[in-house]
């Protein structure tokens, strides 16, 4: 072997060597990084699973009538508060969700948050979810509720949150009284029923934010409402008594003006 080859052979296992040794610390990254996550998951899915228990069984106390929705809110409220939630985040893998997110113009997104995926949470939940995703200035835009008791958890992000009492329904408007206006942040909350804070509107005031919600429908067996939205203006017409009347308009024009 003459002296150029030897030398060409040396560059070249060199270069062999330097590429196998960043494929190898590439690999073991990786699988460092996999290993963590389901350590992690083992780790705070017990945690997760037994607050999301909690809230399938408060949604069945609501469900069964064992619980007035009133009484449901407070309770939904009181266990929100209670979850850790950077604990929350990582089980549902928000970094992830958040990053294949694209924000509609108007309006906000929504998400699956996957809970049933997390282990030890049942697969029949009684409850609907969804993670709202919004940019500055766009919306949940303004509605109110048929049959249905909801609640926000911000997750991320800040926002102007405001709720209205549905006084009176008529066909074509409510009649709503102003009830709160203020700022949402990471861990605040909020809840709907169909006798209290009925209607709501949430605008993001941060570059993007995100609302963690769930919904139980047809609770209300006094009512022989479908469970639905019904979008509102509730900036519509002041009348006597503080009360507003707020016409009942349809999702687009909501989006439109609202969105």
């Amino acid at each position: 072997m003459n002296s150029l080859t030897a030398g060409s052979e040396t560059r070249m296992n060199r270069r062999d060597f330097g590429r196998h040794a960043l494929e190898t610390l590439t690999a073991v990254s990786l699988l460092e990084c996999v290993m963590g996550r389901r350590l992690f998951a083992q780790d705070v899915a017990p945690v997760v699973a037994a607050w999301v228990k909690q809230l399938d069984a408060l949604g069945r106390d609501l469900k069964d009538q064992k619980l007035r929705d009133v009484a449901f809110q407070k309770s939904l409220e009181d266990l929100y508060r209670q979850v850790d939630l950077p604990t929350l985040l990582k089980a549902l893998d928000f970094d992830r969700l958040a990053r294949s997110v694209k924000f509609p113009e108007v309006g906000a997104e929504s998400l699956a948050p996957g809970l049933t995926e997390i282990a030890g949470v049942p697969r029949d939940l009684i409850f609907g979810r969804q993670i709202f995703a919004m940019k500055k200035g766009r919306s949940v835009v303004p509605h109110g509720h048929d049959n249905m008791a909801t609640g926000f958890l911000v997750l991320q992000g800040s926002f102007r949150g405001r709720h209205w009492d549905r006084v009176e329904d008529q066909d074509d408007h409510y009649l709503i009284r102003p009830t709160v206006d203020g700022t949402f942040k990471p861990g605040s909350v909020s809840t709907v029923s169909d006798h209290k804070d009925n209607v709501h509107w949430f605008t993001a005031e941060t570059d993007t934010a995100f609302l963690f919600n769930i919904h139980v429908m047809g609770y209300n067996l006094e009512s022989d409402r479908v469970p639905t939205r019904v979008y509102v203006d509730p900036l519509g017409e002041p009348v006597a008594g503080g009360l507003i009347r707020a016409p009942k308009i349809n999702h687009d024009e909501a989006n439109r003006r609202f969105g």
